[in-house]
């Protein structure tokens, strides 16, 4: 039995729903042309919640059809994050204005805010016409579009939404579009944010053949629902539990759970970038914890032809897929939000995905991380330093 979809109340885990239709997307050759194709056919609405927004070809193609769609008299909302959206000019912001294009910004910069100006809206989530929705990890900026950027393109993976799940995904949107409508004072804004209703036990059940959904969405401020969620999945792991993310600082709880579930003989792999990052400190810091998982039968796979930016989670039937990094700032601080799926079938299609991307990985094997060098040793010693004296300062 599922709870009413028509609810205003934003719920984060949002029910289990079962009726949808999922299909991945990998890297932006692909899922561009989809997401500009489903705003060309927009026929009543269009919501978009996006992170990271630069200027440049991909950009261009997003006003250009956004602004077409509202002129076709389609309501089109577009909230984008007050810092990732930095690179995103003038002009390009004017155009979608002038067009009639609603754009907001989450969480503006002010210097009365202090560290709450710390606080992101990581998600991307696009949704039309309360029919189709898309999220992943991209950004709308040229560094995801092979066509543009072409080898240095980023390896990124979004997954077209069709079912009772978009509606979750509209109201997920319609909370924090109607928080930020105007500037506000640092306690209204706090308030707003806390009016999420958490729920992590939900006992609503189905056939273990039945494939379900979820969206698992956190509110900063210490709330991290994803990673409970997580955790909950590593220990109940049976087969396998193979993870992807570009950052992976993860806390000590989840860390312990990681090991744990390689120390039952579960199939543990961590899917991380190679050399090729935007954060290499992030990628310092994570590999100073490489030493104790491999000692604990933990696989560790660097991606090698370009930095890897998706974000994935595959245990036993269990996917998650959204916006969220398996680092302490993800799971602490910013807004995210992860599709939950539990279905054989499309785990399969993640599997033979993750599997094709290892064969483009540097395996880790632990007698050579043993000789690694000095050099490299202090790197992990310095910046794994650096990560443990911010977490004390943000994190407790």
């Amino acid at each position: 039995m599922e709870s009413n979809p028509s609810t205003k109340v934003c719920i984060t885990p949002t029910p289990w729903r079962s009726g949808n239709h999922f299909e991945l997307l990998p890297d932006g050759d692909r899922f561009f042309p989809r997401i500009i194709e489903a705003i060309e056919s927009a026929h009543s609405s269009i919501e978009i919640e996006m992170y990271l927004v630069a200027s440049g070809q991909v950009a261009n193609r997003f006003v250009d059809a956004l602004s077409r769609a509202a002129a076709r008299q389609v309501r089109v909302r577009f909230l984008l994050d007050h810092v990732g959206s930095h690179d995103f000019n003038q002009q390009d912001r004017h155009k979608l204005r002038d067009s009639g294009v609603s754009v907001r910004f989450y969480n503006r910069l002010r210097r009365d805010k202090k560290f709450i100006n710390l606080a992101r809206d990581h998600r991307k989530i696009i949704v039309i016409d309360d029919q189709r929705a898309f999220v992943g990890g991209t950004g709308i900026t040229d560094k995801f579009d092979p066509n543009t950027s072409h080898q240095l393109a980023w390896r990124e993976l979004m997954i077209e939404i069709q079912g009772p799940v978009v509606g979750d995904w509209k109201r997920l949107f319609e909370h924090v579009w109607s928080t930020f409508k105007s500037p506000y004072s640092i306690q209204n804004w706090r308030e707003k944010i806390k009016q999420y209703r958490l729920y992590f036990f939900d006992k609503t059940h189905f056939s273990p053949s039945t494939p379900h959904a979820r969206i698992n969405g956190s509110r900063g401020f210490g709330s991290d629902p994803i990673k409970g969620a997580l955790i909950s999945q590593l220990r109940n792991a049976k087969k396998r539990a193979w993870i992807s993310t570009a950052y992976f600082y993860p806390s000590r709880k989840l860390l312990r759970e990681i090991k744990k579930a390689a120390m039952r003989g579960v199939d543990v792999r961590l899917l991380l970038p190679g050399a090729k990052t935007d954060h290499p400190s992030v990628r310092f810091a994570g590999q100073s914890l490489y030493s104790k998982l491999l000692k604990h039968n933990v696989r560790i796979f660097e991606y090698q032809p370009r930095f890897l930016h998706m974000k994935v989670a595959l245990i036993d039937n269990w996917s998650s897929i959204g916006s969220c990094n398996f680092d302490r700032w993800n799971l602490r601080w910013n807004l995210e939000a992860n599709q939950e799926i539990i279905d054989a079938d499309f785990s399969n299609k993640v599997e033979l995905m993750l599997l094709q991307d290892f064969t483009h990985c540097h395996c880790i094997d632990e007698k050579s991380w043993s000789s690694r060098s000095w050099f490299q040793q202090f790197r992990e010693l310095f910046w794994s330093t650096i990560g443990g004296v911010i977490s004390k300062l943000f994190f407790h």
